[in-house]
Parts: C-alpha cells; structure tokens; sequence
C-alpha cells in the first residue's frame, strides 16, 4: 500500500539589520557631529544615507524630537547597490535643505534616523549646526551730559549677539583726545565692552562719539552707534572791525563798527564793550552804540583810538577778548599851547619850535610872517623839520624896517589826510622889562629870619634874576638886599621882634619891574616864654594891665569891624578901581614906600580828578574821553589876520565836535581864583 505524501510550502522572510549611517553636505563631506560654522542667509543642504537593512529602512529628519517636515525632505528610492564591509548592501537616502538660515539656527541640532522593522534596531545619527553671527546690538554708555571742556569724561562702548566676539571701534569724529582700552569681552563671550577716556575741548562740541562693531568672520554685517557730544566750555572772544572797513584807512569824523565774535555753550548771558580797559556804554549824544555784540562809533575822533575789547560771561566763565587796536589818521593840529608870546631884541635871535600831533605823523611844513606888509611865506632853506617837529630861528633885522620886525609867525603843517585848520602862532614883540612876580607869600618865619615863595611873572623875553630889598618898617632902614636866580628866598639875622618890609623885583638887561611888598615879622622871643615851674604868682600890677590892655583890644576890634563893613559897601557901590586902589606898587625903585600893607594874593584852586573807577567819569588823560583843549583863533585867516594886538588866551574851551563816549560829565578846564583885596581910602587911610 502506498502511503499518501503532504507537502507544504514555507516563506521565509529574513529582516536584516541596518549596516550603517552617514551624513554628507552639499558638498559630498561626511559631517561628523558639527555642521558649519555657517553664515546667516548661507544654504544648508543635508543628505543621511543608510546602508542595507531589509526591508528597506525608512529614513528621516528629526529635530526637538519632532519630524522636520520640510517640503525640501526628499526621501529617496533605493539606489544602487554599494559595497560596505565587503559585501553589497542596498541605500536608502533623504536630503534635507534649508534655503535661508537664521541666527536661531545656531547651535540647532539635527537628527537622522532610520528603521526598517521593530524586528531589527534603527539607527540614528545627530549633527549640530554653527554659525559666525555678526553683532546683534551695539550702543554707547555712561557719557555725561554735557561734558565740560577740561576735564576727562569716561565713555563705554558695548556690542551684543556677535560670534566670536565683535572687534569695537570708539572714536570722535575729527578728534585724536579720546584714549581707548583693550576690548574686553563677558565670560558667556556674547558681550563685548570698550571703554575709553576722553578730553574734550571747545572744538568737541556737537561733534559725533562713533562706535563700531564688527565680526571680522562676517564682515558684511557691521553695527554702528552714534552719539553727538555736549560740551560746555567758556566763551571764546574775538573782537574785529567790520568788514567793509579797512583798518589802515579810517580818518576822523568817520563811522567805525566793531564786531564781536563770540563762541560759547552754554550761549553767553552778557556783553560787555571796553576802551582801553574802560567799560564802554550807549551813549547816543557821544555818538557811541554798544549793543550786544555790536559797537558803533559814529563820527570818531582821534580819541577814540586805541584798544577795544569785548567780554563776554555765560555759565562757565567771563571771558575778555585779546585787544583789537583802532588807529584813527587825521590833520595836523598844534601841541598845547598853539599861541606862544615871544620877545626879543632887533639885534638878537630866537628858535621858534612847531610841534603838532599828527596821524600818520609824516608832515610837511610851512613857516608865514604877518607883519604891517601882510603875509609873506618863509622859504624852506629858514627852517628845518624833523618828524613832526619844525625848527626856526627868528632875526628881527632881516625883516625890514624896525615897525616890521616885530608881528606874528605862523606854523603850518599837512599830511596826507589834509591841512592843519589852525595854525600854531608865535607873537613876537619886543623885548623889555620883566613883569613883578606875583602872589608872594611867608612860607615859614622864626624869631630872626624869614622865608617868602613867589610866582614870577613874564621874563620880557630875556633872562631875569630876583632882587629883594629887605627894610625895616618903622626906620625904613636897608637891612638886606638879596639876589636870587629863583623868586624864592631866606632872610636870615633878623631882630627878634621888629617888624619888617620886603620889596621883590624882577629884573633883566631891559630894567626893573615894579616891586611887591610884602608884609613881614620877626617872633619875639623873651615875652612869649613860658615858665616852666608848676605855679606861678601874678602881681597886682601884672592883672591890672593885662584888664586894661583886654578892653582896649576889645574896642579897637569893634572899630576894626565897623569899618571894614564900611570898605565893603563902597566897593560895591563904585567900581573896584576907584573904590580899592593899589598902593602896594612903587612908582620906582628908589622911593619911599607907602604905608605897610599886605598886596593882594591871587591863588589858583583847580578842581579834583574823578577816581578812576567810577565808570561815569570822563577817562584818564590820553584816553577816548578827554576832550582835546581848544585854542583861542585869533581873528581872521592867515591872509589877513590881526587888527588888534594878540593876547594869548589863558583859560581854553574844549571844542564841542570832540565829545567823550564814557557818559559822565567832561572835565572841566575853568580856573577860579581866591581874590584878597586891600580897601583904601582915597586920602590913603588904611582899613584893617
């Protein structure tokens, strides 16, 4: 019997585990755990292969335990069958591509898995990207605002989010006074700090504190920070004339302005004009405008020139302006005094001396003789000149008869600005005796001598000398005569208790002036002594006098005062002249003198000098505010001039045109005298 066979059919699958894994970039180089360092916007592009493996593994991308589903995660069919170990194995790819990187891309990781079964274990492979970051964020810290020229201010600089650390760059823009430190970067390496010290000056202001950082690996990202720096700083002053004027070309009479150029933060709060170290005000009467940081001058005169300055105070400081100097040109004009009296000899000479003021002081002169022929010009081989000086030397005898020697020289002189207005003027007359000295007066007396000062007189034209006779008042006895060079003299040996008379001459090779007298004493000596004991007794006799003497004092001071109100009232009512003669002058030398009394004093009280500081007075001597002193013209222009004999003029006004520009009053140039007057009867009796 034959036994019936069952056969079966079996498949066999056998899963095969997966042989290896590998990731390459785009450039076909296997990465092993780091991908890059890449650059922000750069293209990623991943591809993980898994070799053998049955079934066919699945490959993929994964990222924070989550699946990259990307559109650009091509899974790939089988390819071709590759060698591994030796033997040939099948592989499974998927390509991951990101077009555009981020800088939160850096550090990501990546993961490539593959799985066949759960029959077989998968395989996985993890990469991480890096990347060159450039600076995130830079800015500038701790600058103090604002910043005072002077003194070191401390400036921070700090960048963020740079990989490797950012390179910083700190400057001032066109200035080389900031001093910078190493860059220091954090220990997390994401920060990077520099620090630097700065000095600021006047010329840093609003000027731009630049910080730069940059990643040298990405050098196409940089980040700067920009800061404008506040400095504060004193005033920078400079004063300058104003440009459509030339400093070398201004006469007087013309318009000057004056600018002042100031540069200051904070702004200045004050403005202040000076003239030779003067404050300067706004005086329209004087022509002067000082507003702010403009002056005007309106019709200068030569005293306006000089220096100007300009001071300007804000927050920090006042500050004044180095001096900018005015020169103002104008015609010649003479030097005090411009009318001279001049006497001298037919047969003699004198040197006549021109000098002017003149700006610019290269002048030329001329020399003109007013006599009864009329005006006759000197040629220029008479006199000499030098600068603004002009010498000549007058000869009587060569002028003609003898009623035309004597008469007036006139001096005149020109620039370049023009011709002097008012000649210098020299009246030459004849020479003759001196005048008598004047205001004579004790200055110091003893119990036998005596000391008198005078003033002398006009010289009448030639040397003097001073005679002094000294008589004695009751005898008229000659017990001195003294001669003196000075009208100042001694008398020495006198006899204590007398008193005397003292007649002083001027005298010169032409004769004698009248005399003035002077009343003077002698102290007494031995009744003015005082005894020294501690008491002393009185006799009865010695008070009975004393009383008597007392009274009769008593009744010739009430006369004494009853007619001296009487003199007054008849000086008042008659004419000085008639009413209070003279007798204090000799008709000559060698006759008696008068009765003793004292020659009328004339003594000169000049006004005091403003301080200095008070900024409403006129200025100093020299300065822009002292009025030049006029001269009294004498009549008529040097083609036909004095009619009438010249006396040269004492007390001189200043010329209206020429004001000061400081406000304040001008100085005065009036003289007053302090007048003592002897009445005297006409039957020359005496009023005490």
């Amino acid at each position: 019997m034959t036994s019936q066979t069952m056969m079966s059919l079996i498949q066999l699958h056998v899963h095969e585990e997966i042989r290896g894994l590998e990731i390459f970039d785009n450039d076909e180089r296997l990465i092993r755990d780091e991908v890059g360092p890449l650059l922000p916007s750069s293209h990623l592009r991943l591809t993980c292969r898994a070799y053998g493996g049955y079934p066919s593994p699945e490959v993929r991308w994964v990222s924070g335990g989550e699946e990259l589903m990307y559109p650009r995660i091509m899974p790939l069919p089988e390819g071709p069958m590759q060698l591994v170990s030796g033997r040939p194995v099948s592989v499974r790819s998927a390509v991951l591509e990101h077009p555009t990187l981020t800088r939160q891309d850096d550090g990501r990781k990546l993961r490539c898995e593959a799985r066949s079964t759960n029959l077989t274990q998968g395989l996985h492979k993890e990469v991480t990207i890096t990347m060159h970051l450039p600076p995130l964020k830079v800015e500038i810290m701790d600058v103090d605002k604002p910043l005072r020229a002077g003194v070191k201010a401390a400036v921070k600089c700090r960048s963020t989010g740079s990989k490797p650390p950012a390179s910083i760059t700190l400057t001032v823009e066109g200035s080389s006074r900031l001093e910078t430190q190493p860059t220091q970067p954090t220990p997390d390496q994401n920060m990077t700090i520099r620090r630097g010290e700065l000095w600021p000056t006047s010329e840093d202001n609003e000027r731009m504190l630049v910080c730069t950082a940059t990643n040298p690996l990405v050098p196409a990202y940089t980040l700067t920070a920009r800061e404008a720096l506040h400095v504060h700083f004193p005033p920078e002053v400079q004063v300058l004339l104003a440009p459509a004027l030339d400093p070398r070309n201004i006469k007087e009479g013309e318009d000057v302005y004056f600018e002042c150029h100031i540069r200051a933060n904070p702004p200045e709060n004050r403005v202040q004009w000076k003239h030779q170290g003067r404050p300067l005000y706004t005086v329209r009467e004087r022509g002067v405008l000082a507003q702010g940081r403009n002056l005007v001058l309106q019709g200068v005169s030569r005293h306006a020139a000089g220096s100007y300055q300009c001071t300007a105070t804000n927050a920090i400081a006042t500050v004044t302006s180095a001096p900018a100097a005015l020169d103002v040109m104008f015609a010649p004009e003479c030097r005090q005094p411009s009318n001279v009296t001049v006497s001298v000899t037919a047969m003699d000479e004198v040197t006549l001396d021109c000098a002017v003021e003149s700006n610019p002081e290269e002048v030329g002169f001329t020399w003109q003789v007013n006599s009864s022929r009329g005006v006759k010009e000197l040629p220029a081989t008479t006199f000499t000149s030098q600068g603004s000086t002009s010498r000549l030397v007058y000869r009587p005898q060569e002028h003609g008869q003898a009623h035309e020697q004597h008469g007036v020289v006139f001096c005149l002189a020109s620039n370049k600005i023009g011709k002097q207005k008012e000649p210098c003027v020299f009246l030459i007359t004849p020479a003759g005796p001196p005048e008598e000295p004047v205001s004579c007066s004790l200055v110091n007396h003893s119990a036998t001598s005596l000391a008198v000062a005078c003033v002398p007189g006009h010289d009448g034209g030639l040397r003097q000398v001073f005679l002094t006779t000294v008589q004695d008042a009751a005898t008229q006895e000659v017990v001195a005569n003294i001669t003196s060079a000075t009208p100042s003299f001694s008398v020495e040996g006198l006899a204590s208790g007398r008193d005397y008379l003292l007649l002083v001459r001027a005298a010169n090779e032409k004769g004698k002036s009248p005399p003035y007298i002077i009343q003077g004493f002698a102290l007494k000596v031995a009744e003015n002594k005082i005894n020294n004991s501690r008491s002393v007794e009185a006799s009865p006799l010695l008070a009975v006098f004393v009383g008597v003497m007392s009274g009769f004092v008593f009744i010739l001071t009430v006369l004494a005062v009853a007619a001296r109100s009487r003199c007054r009232r008849r000086c008042r009512q008659r004419p000085l002249p008639d009413a209070c003669p003279d007798n204090n002058k000799l008709g000559g030398g060698d006759e008696a003198p008068p009765s003793p009394s004292t020659k009328a004093s004339l003594d000169e009280v000049k006004d005091s000098e403003d301080e200095d500081g008070d900024p409403n007075t006129p200025e100093s001597s020299g300065g822009l505010l002292e009025p030049r002193e006029g001269t009294t013209q004498v009549t008529g222009s040097p083609t036909n001039v004095f009619r009438t004999t010249y006396v040269p003029s004492q007390t001189q006004q200043p010329k209206q045109q020429q004001q000061p520009l400081h406000p304040g009053a001008a100085t005065s140039n009036h003289k007053y005298y302090k007048i003592k007057i002897d009445c005297t009867r006409l039957n020359n009796e005496s009023f005490v």
